[in-house]
């Protein structure tokens, strides 16, 4: 079992993004998004650092065909997504809530369903609530905020930062952590993808609709994005993309 997790550990790390892209020029008809770095399949899929596909390329290049305009993606690390959507460098980036990130954005309506749980090594003690996790090592990313578990934990929130979702996994494999915290929309594919891992949904702590945010310095409306957003809900469009990663 271990050669067969080391194996997949390796499998994992191929997938991470090479490099963190922060520089773009937008053209004329161009509409430029932010591929989170720190995101997994199926919500992003990068190869040597470039989106390639994922529920967020299909859904911006969606949006960019609706607004007339061309998509062009901008691989960014979560540090940088603060002062890259607020400069203006990049005009919105989706599958993010109000209170994962730091900045003053335009919201868009709720688009994306996702519930937020902790996973566990297959060895691990079960959990019956997140009080169970207090002065325990919880795998995280570095960068997002997590405030149903600090509301619950306090100081007694020892989080392990990793700078992706694939490191967290890894982390889990390697023994560092028991616990991790990560989207049941990752973790569904996770385990359809690499059933060896063994890894077991623990416990769910809060659902929620992610949104986009949007530059206030983008060139394009908020108004005329948003109600693009609007548009492909009601017409079905956002949850026949979601159809093809389940």
């Amino acid at each position: 079992m271990l050669k067969t997790a080391q194996r997949i550990a390796a499998t994992l790390l191929t997938m991470l993004p090479l490099c963190a892209s922060t520089t773009a020029h937008a053209a004329p008809g161009e509409y430029i998004m932010i591929a989170p770095l720190d995101q997994a399949m199926p919500i992003v899929r990068f190869e040597n650092g470039i989106l390639t596909g994922g529920i967020l390329k299909d859904l911006g290049d969606a949006m960019a065909r609706r607004l007339g305009r061309r998509a062009v993606y901008l691989s960014v690390d979560v540090p940088g997504v603060k002062q890259v959507l607020t400069s203006g460098r990049a005009d919105g980036m989706c599958y993010v809530m109000p209170f994962w990130i730091d900045g003053d954005y335009n919201w868009s309506t709720p688009l994306l369903p996702d519930t937020e749980m902790v996973v566990a090594r297959g060895d691990a003690p079960q959990i019956a609530s997140l009080r169970a996790l207090r002065n325990k090592p919880v795998g995280t990313v570095g960068g997002y905020r997590y405030p149903r578990i600090e509301q619950v934990l306090g100081n007694g929130f020892k989080r392990v930062d990793a700078l992706t979702i694939e490191q967290n996994i890894q982390q889990i494999l390697a023994g560092k952590t028991q616990y991790a915290v990560i989207g049941e929309t990752t973790m569904s594919y996770l385990q359809r993808q690499y059933p060896a891992l063994h890894l077991r949904p623990e416990l769910v702590f809060i659902n929620f609709k992610a949104q986009c945010a949007f530059s206030r310095k983008s060139q394009v409306p908020f108004e005329q994005v948003n109600s693009v957003i609007e548009t492909m809900l009601k017409d079905g469009s956002i949850e026949q993309i979601l159809a093809r990663y389940r």
